[in-house]
C-alpha cells in the first residue's frame, strides 16, 4: 500500500492485529530485511512496516535525506492510519531513525527496539565503508558484494546458510546509489550524534546486537545500554551485523516478549 506522506507517496504494510509496531529498515534496504520476521510476529502484533523515502517502493525525490526528514515520515505515516502511538523497532540505520523519534516526538513512541545500531557514526564504520568504496572503484560490484558478505555474517553462519546468504545478496545487486548520496549529503546538514541526549529517552528500550557484528561494534549496544535508564540488553553470541537473518526465531521471541511484559507493567501503573 502506498499514502500520501509529506511531499512524497510513501509504501507501507499493514499486516497483523494488536499492539502496533512499526519497523524501518537500514541504509539502502526495504521492507524484505524483515522477509523471515513478520510472518511469524503479525500471528501477535500489528506489523506496519515501511520503506523510507529514498527507498523500495516509496518515492525518491532529489533531496538531502536527514534522520529528521525520516522520522518525520513515519510519525506522519502512524497519525494518517490513526494510531497514537506505537512501538519503533530500527535495524542499523533505522535505529538512528528510531532513537530520533523517540527524541523528537516521545508522546508518539511506546517503547523501542534497536537492532545493531548505534547512536552516532562509528569511525570503524566510516573506514569499512571506505574499504568497501575502494572495493567497488578497484575490482567491481560482485567483488564488493562478496566484501559485504564477509564483513555482514558471521563465518559459522556463513559456511552452512547458502540459501539465506542469497537473499541478502539478491537485495543488494541494485543499490541505490543516488539515495546513498543523498543520505550522505543529509549528513552534512544534520550529523548523526545521539550520545549526550540518550539519558532523555525515558521509554521502555530493547537493545538487540550481534556479538560479533563487524559494522557496529557491539561497544554501541552496551554505551546506548548505559545511558538509556529504562532499557535491557541482549547480545546474541556468534552473530554478525545480518541479526535478523541469522537469528530470526530468537529475535522473535525476544520482541514478543519484551513488548508483552512492557504492556503489562504500563496497566499496572495504571
Amino acid at each position: 500500500m502506498k499514502a500520501r506522506i509529506n511531499d512524497i507517496q510513501m509504501y507501507y504494510e499493514d499486516v497483523g492485529k494488536g499492539v502496533p509496531v512499526v519497523f524501518i529498515h537500514g541504509l539502502g534496504s526495504d521492507t524484505k530485511e524483515w522477509a523471515l520476521i513478520i510472518p511469524e510476529l503479525l500471528k501477535e502484533i500489528r506489523c506496519i512496516v515501511v520503506d523510507l523515502r529514498g527507498h523500495g517502493q516509496s518515492d525518491k525525490p532529489s533531496q538531502p535525506y536527514t534522520q529528521s526528514l525520516f522520522a518525520k515520515d513515519v510519525v506522519a505515516l502512524l497519525d494518517q492510519l490513526g494510531i497514537s502511538s506505537a512501538y519503533f523497532c530500527g535495524a542499523s540505520m533505522g535505529g538512528c531513525v528510531v532513537l530520533k523519534a523517540a527524541l523528537s516526538y516521545p508522546e508518539k513512541v511506546r517503547g523501542l527496539i534497536l537492532v545493531d545500531s548505534a547512536p552516532y557514526v562509528p569511525e570503524h564504520t566510516i573506514k569499512l565503508s571506505g574499504k568497501w568504496a575502494e572495493t567497488l572503484l578497484n575490482e567491481g560490484q560482485e567483488a564488493l558484494l562478496e566484501a559485504q558478505v564477509k564483513d555482514v555474517f558471521h563465518p559459522i553462519f556463513r559456511r552452512r546458510h547458502d540459501e539465506i546468504v542469497n537473499i541478502y545478496r539478491e537485495s543488494k545487486k541494485n543499490p541505490p546509489s543516488e539515495t546513498l548520496g543523498l543520505i550522505n549529503k543529509g549528513l552534512q546538514i544534520e550529523p548523526i550524534d545521539y550520545r549526550k541526549k540518550l539519558k532523555e529517552i525515558k521509554t521502555p528500550t530493547l537493545i538487540i546486537h550481534g556479538q560479533d557484528d563487524k559494522i557496529i561494534p557491539v561497544e554501541n549496544a552496551e554505551f546506548i545500554h548505559k545511558q538509556i535508564p529504562n532499557s535491557q540488553l541482549a547480545i546474541f553470541p556468534f552473530c554478525g551485523h545480518a541479526l535478523l537473518l541469522e537469528r530470526p526465531r530468537f529475535f522473535i521471541d525476544l520482541l514478543l516478549y519484551f513488548i508483552e511484559n512492557t504492556e503489562k507493567n504500563k496497566k499496572g501503573t495504571e
